[in-house]
């Protein structure tokens, strides 16, 4: 599963936040591409989306306690060992200077309204009880995403990006009638040729 998720993050990448053209232009799913302006992330690379899932499902494996502080760490120290570009300037500085769990949370606003919390929360859907995932779910969103301080609140007034995240952790399955397989890609396929140099270089890294 977090070998597909990187792979498809590592993909995607060079199309958020692109223009509607290029994408229509290279997104034929035969190669990886440059983004046009994020320079950093190299054809290949998954981002912070891939590494803080890795984090959450690392955490998971150690079956250590499920706190803001033992999450913040292991965010830390994912970061640490592997310095990658892709996260929101702001943040991306922040894990910069961060060494520990403390520091994190310490300095952390997490008042982000973005996806972040549900891009990386996949591993707790393995979780045994419904109950389970939706408790580690809002936890790790509330560490960066706590809209409106969900940890102190209750559970009727959570705040909107921690009950979405909960919520994409439980999806069940795909909803009924959504394709499953190879065929999704289909309606881009053969739309856009691969770019070999220039602005969007495609290719091998």
């Amino acid at each position: 599963m977090l070998v597909e998720l990187a792979v498809g993050d590592a993909y995607g990448a060079a199309f958020e936040y692109a223009p509607a053209p290029v994408v229509a232009e290279h997104n034929d799913v035969t190669d990886y591409c440059r983004h046009p302006t994020h320079a950093g992330i190299a054809p290949g690379d998954y981002t912070d989306d891939t590494q803080m899932t890795l984090a959450l499902a690392e955490l998971l494996v150690e079956g250590a306690e499920w706190t803001p502080l033992t999450v913040a760490s292991k965010f830390v120290e994912v970061f640490q060992r592997d310095p990658r570009v892709g996260y929101a300037s702001r943040f991306q500085g922040f894990l910069q200077v961060t060494r520990t769990g403390p520091d994190f949370l310490a300095g952390i606003r997490p008042d982000s309204d973005k996806s972040g919390a549900a891009m990386r929360v996949s591993p707790v859907g393995l979780l045994p009880t419904v109950d389970l995932v939706r408790e580690y779910a809002a936890a790790q969103a509330r560490v960066t995403h706590d809209t409106r301080a969900g940890s102190r609140r209750p559970r009727r007034r959570r705040s909107p990006c921690t009950t979405a995240t909960t919520k994409w952790a439980h999806c069940p399955q795909w909803p009924r009638g959504s394709p499953t397989g190879p065929e999704w890609t289909g309606p881009g396929r053969g739309r856009a040729r691969s770019a070999r140099g220039g602005r969007w270089p495609c290719g091998p890294r």
